[in-house]
């Protein structure tokens, strides 16, 4: 992988454990990425101060160094987006503390595709469950779906896009020589294969409670919108819709019942703003799009002559449709009746039928 001046200091910069996230977003602001090489002294010193500069100045300067790193990332299959990429998406870029390097697995193309959030609970209920992947494989039609691959409702909404044939990206919490939760294992391989792991850590970085937080902001500002199926009041997916709220993205919920507490979040949300959603209508509608039904109907032979002739000649009186089929009209009162069943035709007054 080539990378501009730019991008190979940014990774340089980056690799150094000593700065945190906010730190190094306070160095992607004010530094120039141009030599010298005291100018970037200059201005740890201002940022950091003396100490933090001894400290790291030698590995940051050393060009050894940072070859050693880019061929270790690359040995181990990562590939670097950084915030001067063209690849780095532009509504990740636009929020307020935009990671300076993204760490990918897959195919990093889908950073410029239109993205769409899933998050839930990890204990969301069967039925959420099952909506969620449902849903999630509907957005696919227009989006590549986001989540954080997380046990329960997050693993939903990537096997139901997986299973529909789109695409998703995984956003991690920790660097990629983990996996968490390890049972998860074989799924975090089928994104990397079919789309995309992300992470702002760096490869040995591993899973900490305090990391996931942070990561949620990444789950909802690289997206146009985020939906959540299930959350308690205080919940890891409340937190990416307040994040969401703040980056002024349009936020979905599902609804729920008294006293569920894995949608207590939910309506709270919905209270403060979030759309009521309770199929992929309320989605493609807020955002203008058209959604295309993928279900297949099964029609017999003889229900696929009638359909045929309906959607011919508009209505058509019941003696006709039998006249064209070669029998008595009562022979095909079952077939009408499971036409009906199907919402492909209606029945009109007078014993005439219409297509739908």
């Amino acid at each position: 992988m080539d990378y501009s001046a730019k991008e190979r200091d940014i990774i340089a910069l980056d690799s150094i454990a000593e700065l945190s996230y906010r730190h190094r977003q306070e160095v992607t602001d004010n530094f120039a990425y141009s030599r010298p090489q005291q100018k970037y002294a200059q201005n740890l010193i201002k940022t950091f101060g003396e100490s933090v500069y001894n400290k790291i100045k030698e590995d940051f300067y050393s060009e050894d160094l940072c070859e050693k790193h880019l061929k270790t990332l690359e040995e181990k299959g990562i590939t670097c987006v950084t915030i001067f990429s063209p690849d780095y998406p532009e509504l990740l870029r636009s929020t307020i503390t935009p990671p300076a390097v993204l760490y990918c697995k897959g195919d990093v193309k889908l950073l410029k595709t239109r993205l769409f959030t899933v998050v839930g609970s990890r204990v969301a209920l069967p039925k959420t469950i099952k909506e969620c992947s449902k849903i999630s494989g509907q957005l696919t039609q227009k989006f590549t779906v986001v989540t954080g691959l997380a046990e329960g409702a997050d693993s939903a909404a990537a096997e139901g896009a997986l299973a529909a044939g789109g695409k998703v990206i995984g956003v991690l919490a920790f660097g990629f020589d983990y996996v968490y939760p390890s049972a998860n294992a074989a799924l975090f391989k089928k994104v990397e294969e079919k789309g995309l792991l992300i992470t702002e850590c760096l490869p040995d970085v591993q899973p900490r409670k305090y990391l996931f937080p942070v990561r949620n902001r990444i789950l909802a500002g690289l997206s146009e919108g985020t939906l959540v199926v299930a959350a308690a009041l205080k919940s890891g997916a409340g937190i990416t819709a307040e994040y969401a709220f703040r980056y002024g993205r349009d936020v979905f919920c599902f609804p729920y019942s008294l006293g569920v507490p894995s949608g207590e979040g939910c309506n709270k949300l919905i209270k403060k703003g979030a759309y009521l959603t309770e199929n992929i209508l309320d989605i493609f509608n807020a955002f203008g799009l058209d959604f295309k039904s993928q279900t297949t109907v099964r029609l017999t032979d003889t229900e696929k002559r009638i359909f045929e002739i309906l959607k011919k000649e508009g209505d058509v009186h019941i003696t006709r449709l039998a006249a064209e089929l070669n029998c008595a009209p009562f022979e095909i009162l079952a077939d009408l009746s499971s036409l009906e069943v199907k919402k492909l035709i209606v029945r009109l007054g007078g014993n005439r039928y219409a297509a739908i």
